[in-house]
């Protein structure tokens, strides 16, 4: 990739993943002992200052052919049911390897799948072991995903009382074609049943939007847009499709329906009519694509009032750090990814036995340190210096750095590295130019492998900006 900074043009070519995990979980690999995982858990309570909770939750009542994620089809109570037990027994294991309570508990995030499947006896089972095993008085968010389809009050009240602050729901379009071919339920008054029930109940509800496909408009975009504005939604998540991780039923489905490409430079200019809507619509950004309802009359490029806790932990200063638990869920702690078992019956019948199967991936300690520069700036737009070893950093990165400041995507002031209204519109670029050369060799090298299979491609106009 290279920078080219051709007036609003800044970079070659589009890198097709939107946003990564960083450091990747390929580099030294291997299956740890107990005491091999007890160690390197209480490594990371003696450098993290805050932490964040994400727990997984793989059932789903249908399959979008968007997703990338770990997950299967619902079949019986009785599968969520064990998962449940599982997952409970996974905090219990955990606990006896590390102190739960020392480092602070900020963010926790149930994601899927469709955390919304648990049973109210399952929410209050998997509350009752949060409240048992974590000091709950240092959460300031709380997030739940959820399917229209199984929003109810019982449910509902069940996540109220166990903390829940932040509802989530994919929204994605209105449009019924385009729902039926993410395998959506194409009933608009679903969505409406299911805010309806949801804004009362939680303190912030949000809804993700997709845009960009191959044969969708602008038009249709900002109707998107205007429909979760009426729902009375606090944050609206937009995103262009990540097509490198869509089912090739999806890509095929699409080329049936149209030969027209959506191109990397109309996506470009959709993000800056997204962002001037919303705007309009009363909205601030606070991450890279997060949008929530402006609470002050005070302009400003990316709003400070609101962030997103649980991303500052994912994408953030090197001593935050993330705890998973459930199958397929990732740990990121100092110098180590952990990642669980993404057999699903495996993890239920190793865990409920007692044994936790997981595979880490141990890292040069220098990738921690550069984790701000390279995915805390260009996703939520600013690093305070303080909090950064910058006499530590590589030349290669500061270097890099200060080739963002030449070409006005970054602002360097005496105490922070801020983008520029330009910098935010390039943010998922500025991420990849950004990591080091090995990692981003691993990001092609997945990109290529998706690529690969019969049915999924990426067209060059997608990719790459013709007025560079």
């Amino acid at each position: 990739m290279k920078l080219v900074n051709n007036g609003m043009i800044k970079f070659d070519y589009q890198f097709p993943l939107y946003n990564f995990f960083f450091p990747s979980q390929s580099l030294n690999v291997f299956r740890p002992s107990e005491t091999q995982l007890s160690d390197l858990l209480n490594g990371a309570n003696a450098t993290a200052k805050s932490r964040a909770l994400y727990f997984h939750i793989p059932f789903c009542e249908a399959i979008c052919s968007f997703c990338p994620f770990t997950r299967g089809l619902y079949k019986n109570e009785d599968d969520i049911n064990r998962y449940t037990r599982a997952l409970i027994k996974e905090i219990e294991y955990k606990s006896r390897l590390m102190d739960f309570k020392t480092v602070p508990i900020r963010a926790i995030f149930f994601g899927g799948g469709t955390p919304s499947l648990l049973s109210p006896q399952n929410i209050n089972d998997i509350g009752e072991a949060l409240h048992r095993y974590f000091d709950m008085s240092t959460v300031e968010e709380f997030s739940f995903e959820f399917n229209i389809t199984s929003v109810t009050r019982e449910r509902n009240v069940a996540l109220a009382d166990i903390g829940v602050t932040h509802a989530r729901f994919g929204l994605q379009t209105t449009d019924p074609t385009w729902r039926k071919l993410f395998n959506l339920n194409e009933d608009i008054a679903e969505i409406e049943r299911a805010a309806n029930l949801l804004v009362p109940t939680f303190e912030h509800v949000l809804c993700d939007i997709m845009y960009g496909m191959n044969g969708s408009s602008e038009t249709q975009t900002l109707a998107d847009i205007d429909k979760a504005v009426e729902l009375g939604l606090s944050n609206i998540d937009i995103y262009p499709i990540n097509n490198v991780a869509t089912s090739v039923k999806l890509h095929k489905q699409i080329k049936e329906r149209t030969a027209e490409v959506f191109s990397a430079m109309r996506k470009l200019n959709m993000k800056l009519m997204i962002d001037e809507h919303m705007r309009h619509k009363g909205y601030l950004p606070y991450n890279g694509h997060g949008y929530v309802r402006r609470t002050s009359a005070q302009p400003t490029l990316i709003t400070r009032e609101y962030s997103f806790i649980y991303h500052e932990h994912v994408y953030g200063y090197t001593d935050h750090d993330l705890l998973g638990f459930g199958v397929g869920a990732i740990s990121s702690v100092a110098e180590n990814v952990i990642t669980n078992t993404s057999l699903r019956e495996q993890y239920i019948a190793k865990m409920t036995a007692g044994d936790y199967v997981c595979q880490i991936s141990r890292h040069d300690p220098v990738l921690d340190l550069v984790k701000p520069v390279v995915l805390r700036l260009p996703y939520h737009g600013e690093i305070e210096k303080s909090r950064v070893a910058m006499n530590q950093l590589p030349q290669g990165l500061i270097n890099r750095l200060h080739e963002l400041v030449k070409a006005d995507l970054v602002i360097e002031t005496d105490t922070s590295f801020e983008l520029t209204r330009l910098g935010w519109l390039w943010y998922s670029n500025i991420m990849f130019y950004l990591i080091p050369e090995s990692e981003q060799n691993i990001l092609k090298k997945i990109v290529f492998e998706k690529l690969s299979a019969n049915g999924r491609d990426i067209t060059r106009d997608e990719l790459i900006y013709s007025a560079g």
